[in-house]
């Protein structure tokens, strides 16, 4: 069995049975003003400095640094799984992740694909956090003790975290397969392939890239009343395909729908879908060079941003 259908058997297992998880009769959103399959945003002008902030205080800085490390992506296709909701909001909240990775240009499986994403409405998100800790330590990776109970103690209401590892720059091998079983206790079970090797020699290039191979993301269904299923989706794509900051370190734009859950207590406004800006983000993400530092690639991000936003007004 693959490792990401192995993920999916694990979390219906061990999230089945507890209080903390929805039932769907109790996740209740408003109908969307739009259809699931259109991308409506709103444009906004901006500074060359306001966009450099926009991408420095959205994406997490990665370990190292920004000299050092690597802004992290999916290397393949998203494949997007939304658990705790009714049958048709699943499918709205599926259907509109999935458009809003075309619309930035990203690749997205075919349906039926096996999931790489997941997005799990739970009561309390620290408490299932902490059930997953103990049941299913596996699906964190390699994110530390210490970060797990960050992630846990965070506030919520959304809890997010990504398994990344690193793959080889040339032939996008994984240092370390993730083809492995989820055990109930944290037992090493890893398979290592052959250490990664490179022909590169360039003090620019480097022989690795960091590689998002899953993305976890809870949201409590508290905070979700009264939202759009287009809302959630929007969010809960910017959150899981990038990964970001939690907003408790630096505050994300109030034109972003990553201030969904902060606008609120700012002027009780909150974005209503995702904003053009939060789409040339991660457009600018995923075709910017991924075997370069976090800086290089940002300064790549930036010029795209100046391209599409000056494009886009000429039209």
């Amino acid at each position: 069995m693959p490792f990401n259908r192995k993920i999916l058997a694990a979390m219906s297992i061990t999230l089945a049975g507890m209080a903390f998880l929805p039932t769907s009769s109790n996740a209740t959103f408003t109908d969307p003003n739009a259809t699931s399959d259109d991308i409506v945003v709103t444009g906004n002008k901006v500074t060359k400095e306001e966009i450099s902030a926009f991408v420095r205080t959205t994406i997490s800085t990665p370990k190292g640094g920004r000299h050092k490390g690597q802004y992290a992506r999916f290397q393949g296709a998203v494949c997007p799984k939304v658990v705790g909701l009714s049958e048709e909001n699943i499918k709205q909240v599926e259907r509109r992740m999935r458009g809003v990775a075309l619309a930035a240009d990203m690749q997205v499986a075919a349906e039926g694909c096996a999931p790489n994403v997941y997005v799990m409405v739970v009561a309390d998100g620290n408490e299932a956090i902490s059930m997953l800790r103990k049941k299913r330590s596996r699906l964190f990776g390699d994110i530390s003790h210490y970060e797990r109970e960050r992630i846990a103690k965070s506030g919520g209401p959304a809890y997010a975290w990504k398994r990344i590892q690193a793959s080889s720059a040339e032939s996008g091998v994984l240092q370390n397969s993730d083809d492995v079983s989820i055990l109930p206790v944290d037992t090493p079970a890893k398979t290592y392939v052959p250490t990664l090797t490179s022909n590169v020699k360039s003090r620019i290039k480097r022989t690795v890239t960091q590689a998002m191979t899953h993305s976890f993301l809870l949201l409590e269904k508290g905070a979700l009343v009264d939202l759009t299923t287009i809302q959630i989706a929007d969010y809960a794509a910017m959150r899981s395909y990038m990964d970001t900051r939690d907003g408790k370190t630096a505050k994300a734009p109030a034109y972003s729908i990553l201030s969904l859950f902060d606008a609120a207590a700012v002027d009780g406004k909150m974005p209503v879908s995702i904003s053009e800006l939060d789409l040339v983000l991660l457009s600018s993400l995923y075709h910017s060079p991924a075997d370069v530092s976090a800086a290089m690639q940002s300064s790549a991000m930036i010029n795209r941003f100046e391209k599409e936003l000056n494009s886009n007004q000429e039209d």
